[in-house]
């Protein structure tokens, strides 16, 4: 395990730098933020198709070999963008490599559980968020500052190597995927559409659906958030481009605190309860960050917005990995993955415009108000919950406590529980 996610730490950090790299390259080449929304909205595209087609390679094929595969392609790339002269180009090439890594998340991501006992399942996936959150806060402030003391693109560079680490790490684990000959006997005879139409689970299941759907919107209102304050601190304050490495890394301290905090913990609270009390939280902390024109405002506003966000994955992912047939994680994750790149996509495709018309703190006004919107989804669920708690008998309202996972998740064992 140490291993494993110690090498998936090196590949998310290198997609934190690029996270910031390539879009402070695009506003520094073409001083257009339309430009740096479409780029990202194309990322995001590219990312959804290249999450359909991970979901089918983590639930047939080895998923150690995706992920070695996956580093090795995207080191290359990265090397190239650094060696390539038209802008257009550098674009397209790091573009490419942040899209790969959604064909090689559902590989990981459907290899952790593997590595879990049942009792042990909240405790291992919250390990597995809280590896990430780290990532998200090293990533990034490496990215900013080298984008700073050198350029972006030899930036670039420090990614491509990172991937490599990744990959020398992966060539010496052996034998992790240990579901693989079982997997392959549950799709014998299945042609690809048929696999492909497996990613309909996260339709079909209706809690995976409303939890998915829920993601999807709240990275819209990310990913609109995001381009706000790249053109905040270049624009509006002139800052220089670590303030923005900086905020992001100060979500991902934010979410490692959390997770790290609630990883362990026995919820009281159900899980609309959780998300809706959310809503608000990261609606206050995205005004935070344009309150007044300086540049400490940001990263405590996305320091808390982070803090917000742990209980909420810590809750949520445990049910989302009960609920899904081992044979099926890949594809299920794969599902979740597509859709959130929709999601960051629309968010992009919207902020662009805004950005041009309006400015930034305009922008980040109306993402606070979309923010508290995509919360009261859960109102309803949480109203037929209470109705139905308050309605059950003494004896039967809690679930018997031997089951460590259920006893956490509060709900029954029946496949569709209300939510």
């Amino acid at each position: 395990m140490r291993h494993l996610v110690g090498a998936q730490f090196l590949a998310e950090s290198a997609d934190g730098i690029l996270t910031v790299v390539l879009p402070l390259y695009v506003l520094a080449a073409t001083d257009s933020p339309l430009a740096m929304s479409l780029t990202a909205t194309a990322q995001m595209l590219g990312g959804a198709v290249a999450g359909v087609i991970g979901g089918v390679f983590a639930d047939r094929f080895d998923r150690q070999h995706v992920l070695r595969i996956s580093y090795l392609a995207r080191a290359i790339l990265l090397v190239a963008a650094w060696a390539a002269g038209p802008v257009a180009l550098v674009v397209l090439l790091g573009v490419a490599a942040r899209v790969l890594g959604q064909l090689d998340n559902p590989s990981f991501d459907a290899l952790i559980p593997l590595q879990a006992r049942e009792d042990d399942l909240q405790q291992v996936l919250a390990l597995r968020r809280f590896i990430q959150s780290v990532s998200i806060i090293v990533g990034p402030a490496i990215g900013a500052l080298l984008a700073w003391l050198i350029d972006e693109k030899r930036t670039m560079v420090v990614a491509a190597c990172l991937f490599v680490t990744s990959l020398v790490i992966h060539l010496r684990l052996r034998g992790l995927d240990t579901d693989l000959a079982d997997r392959r006997r549950a799709q014998h005879g299945s042609d690809w559409v048929d696999l492909v139409r497996g990613m309909t689970i996260v339709v079909t299941t209706p809690f995976v659906r409303r939890l998915v759907l829920y993601w999807s919107l709240s990275l819209a209102t990310v990913s609109m958030a995001m381009a706000a304050a790249a053109v905040w601190f270049e624009d509006t304050l002139e800052a220089p481009d670590y303030w923005y490495g900086l905020s992001v890394s100060a979500y991902g301290i934010g979410a490692a605190l959390a997770t790290l905090a609630f990883g362990g913990r026995r919820f009281r609270w159900s899980l609309p309860a959780i998300l809706l009390a959310a809503a608000p939280c990261y609606a206050i902390t995205a005004v935070v960050g344009v309150a007044a024109h300086v540049e400490w405002l940001m990263p405590i506003g996305w320091l808390l917005w982070g803090i917000a966000f742990g209980p909420e994955i810590v809750r949520a992912e445990p049910e989302f990995v009960e609920r899904i047939e081992p044979e099926s994680r890949g594809r299920a994750y794969a599902g979740m993955g597509v859709s959130m790149m929709l999601g960051l996509a629309a968010g992009y495709a919207v902020a662009g415009p805004m950005l041009d018309a309006f400015g930034a703190r305009t922008t980040t006004l109306v993402t606070a108000v979309a923010i508290l919107a995509v919360g009261g989804i859960w109102i309803g669920p949480l109203v037929r919950r209470e109705a139905e708690r308050t309605s059950q008998p003494a004896t039967t309202a809690t679930l018997a406590p031997e089951h460590p996972v259920a006893a956490v998740i509060g709900t029954s064992r029946e496949p569709h529980p209300p939510c």
